[in-house]
Parts: structure tokens; C-alpha cells; sequence
């Protein structure tokens, strides 16, 4: 039986993640960011490049995409986070693609530079450990919500992350969105159709919880989304 506390820390497990608060400076020093536009491909499904990539500024969204052109999305790498470290180490192909999800500056590390570090510094080698670690927990968590959650708790998860960490909130007391969406990304990131997130959002509105102003999505009673989230 997974109880209340267990639910509630879904919500940690945001597949929006951002690590700027690590100091990478020891990887990054002597190499110049490139920048990315928006939908930019950095690199695809299956692809071999000769670099890992670190987010300095903007987001990258990781998908995968089936045989059919079905789309499912990882996570959006925010600053801070590392793409395509799994590759230098076990020496395969990237599993997914990388687009840019909003204008971007990325560093391009030389695979080789990235291994050196990796043998050579043992609290970069232990940060990596810990991004790897929060990214095993996340793919988890998104395993559980599709095998044990229903659709309306996977956008409701995925709007509470939202919440904490893309929202500032307006003098009625309500948590505005600052980045927005489309029905589409949601559905890639949740593992659903977007006629399925579509109706959810529709149900949310109807029932007072979330509005629209100025094209952002505002959560008007967050106290009600959470309770919708622990009784689904």
C-alpha cells in the first residue's frame, strides 16, 4: 500500500531537472558554449557523438521515439545538468535524442576530456554520481506512475513539479506558471495521448482548480490539486 508520504514525494522526483548549484567550472574551463536554437537538434536517438554535453543556460528535452514515431520525453535538462554522460562510459550509442526545448547554451566536452576528469577528480566524478543517481530515481518514478498511476495523477504530478519550480504567485494567492505548454509536450512527458491530457486539463478547469491568464497556466487552489493527487 503506498501511503501519503510516498505520494507526496513523487513530487520530488520532477523530470525538470536543474543542477546549477554544482560547480562544474573544473570541466568547462578553456571551452567556449554554443548556442542552440529553439527545436535545434544537439544530437539524435542512437547517435555516437564525440562530446557530452552541459547545459549552461536554457532547456533540453530527452526523448525517445519508437518505431511508429511515438514520442515518450525523459526529462528536461536544465542548468547545470549533464547530456550523454552514459555514452563515454559503457561506450554505446546515445539511447535517445536531445532538442532544444527553448534558445540554449550548452558546453561541448570532448568525451575524452570528460573520462579524464572522471579519473582524475573524485568530487566531479562524485557529482556526476549524484546527477546519474537523481536521474535513476526519476526514470523509477516515471516507471511506477505508468505501471501504477492513472493518467489524471501523472499530469497532476506533473503540474505540482511545475508549481515548485517554474511558478511565482499573484496577489490573489494563486501560483502562475512562467514557462508555458502544449497539450502535446505534456502528453510526451506523462506517457499519454494528448486528447487524454486535453480532457484532464479540461476537468481541472471545470473544477476551479487551474485557469488560463495570458496564455500560462495558473493553479488556482493548490491545496485542492494536492488532495486530487493523494486520492487518485
Amino acid at each position: 500500500m503506498v501511503n501519503k508520504k510516498e505520494k507526496m514525494n513523487a513530487l520530488n522526483n520532477s523530470p525538470w531537472i536543474e543542477m546549477s548549484y554544482i560547480d562544474w567550472t573544473c570541466i568547462t574551463k578553456g571551452y567556449t558554449p554554443k548556442a542552440y536554437n529553439k527545436n535545434e537538434i544537439i544530437y539524435n536517438q542512437y547517435d555516437d557523438p564525440d562530446y557530452v554535453y552541459l547545459v549552461k543556460k536554457g532547456r533540453v528535452r530527452l526523448d525517445i521515439y519508437g518505431i511508429n514515431g511515438e514520442i515518450y520525453s525523459l526529462f528536461v535538462a536544465e542548468a547545470g545538468t549533464f547530456l550523454g554522460e552514459i555514452s563515454p562510459i559503457d561506450l554505446l550509442p546515445n539511447m535517445c535524442s536531445a532538442t532544444a526545448a527553448t534558445y540554449s547554451i550548452l558546453y561541448n566536452i570532448p568525451k575524452t576530456r570528460f573520462i579524464e576528469e572522471l579519473n582524475t577528480n573524485y568530487e566531479f566524478s562524485l557529482n556526476i554520481l549524484k546527477m546519474m543517481a537523481k536521474k535513476i530515481r526519476l526514470i523509477t518514478t516515471q516507471i511506477k506512475q505508468l505501471y501504477f498511476n492513472d493518467s489524471n495523477y501523472r499530469v497532476c504530478s506533473a503540474l505540482g513539479n511545475l508549481v515548485k519550480q517554474y511558478s511565482s504567485q499573484t496577489p490573489e494567492g494563486y501560483h502562475k506558471l512562467k514557462i508555458k505548454f502544449t497539450h502535446q509536450e505534456m502528453a510526451n512527458i506523462t506517457g499519454l495521448s494528448r486528447v487524454s491530457v486535453s480532457n484532464i486539463m479540461l476537468k481541472l478547469t471545470s473544477e476551479g482548480i487551474i485557469d488560463k491568464q495570458d496564455g500560462f497556466i495558473v493553479i488556482k487552489n493548490m491545496s485542492s490539486l494536492n488532495n486530487y493527487l493523494l486520492e487518485i
